[in-house]
């Protein structure tokens, strides 16, 4: 089997670079798929990708997703639409595993002085309040499989950004602390490897959602 994992020459402010794919996203597949043939594809310009038999497709850019990043990019004047604020600036994301049985929601991470932590602490209604905005959004885009990241601000109430159609750099937070972490468990989705759960051992959260 060949993995080709799709990454931005030239990253966006949440996307993965090259150098963090090689170091940090192979060795994770490896260990998935350990007989796999894994070929890094930086991206500078929108690719339509062929399928083709015995090769996963791994995208980690949104020139590798180009039409679904296009309707991510539409749905913040949706979301306006359903009265909720939009912004730029969020310092959160919260992680969505799209399976084939259903969304699964895992625990929200932030950004402390340029680094990602995970996890942040959030009251039921905060979670409450995320998750039915991350079902709708998934729902309207009537979303393939894999992992998608919802980027957004916190003031009294959310602020949407964005919606990543993949894990975003905020993912490597994962790795060593959740089980699986998002960059496996979006190989799994892709895989159609049943995902039923992720988990986080006890540990003392970050800081609050605020």
């Amino acid at each position: 089997m060949k993995i080709r994992i799709w990454c931005a020459a030239q990253p966006r402010e949440a996307e993965l670079s090259a150098d963090q794919v090689v170091t940090q996203v192979v060795p994770l597949l490896q260990h998935c798929q350990d007989r796999a043939e894994i070929a890094v594809c930086p991206l500078d310009a929108p690719i339509a990708i062929t399928p083709q038999p015995q090769v996963l497709d791994y995208s980690l850019t949104h020139w590798a997703s180009s039409d679904l990043w296009q309707q991510c990019q539409a749905l913040r004047t949706l979301v306006s639409q359903w009265g909720i604020r939009t912004g730029t600036g969020g310092l959160y994301q919260l992680p969505l595993a799209q399976t084939a049985k259903g969304t699964l929601f895992g625990e929200m991470i932030g950004c402390l002085e340029g680094t990602w932590h995970l996890p942040i602490h959030a009251s039921d209604r905060q979670r409450q309040t995320l998750y039915a905005l991350g079902r709708r959004l998934l729902d309207h885009l009537q979303a393939p499989v894999g992992c998608y990241f919802l980027q957004f601000g916190w003031q009294g109430e959310v602020i949407f950004e964005r919606l990543w159609p993949f894990p975003t750099v905020a993912a490597l937070a994962s790795i060593g602390v959740q089980t699986p972490d998002w960059l496996t468990a979006h190989y799994q989705c892709l895989r159609g490897i049943p995902l039923r759960d992720v988990r986080i051992p006890a540990r003392d959260t970050v800081r609050r959602l605020e």
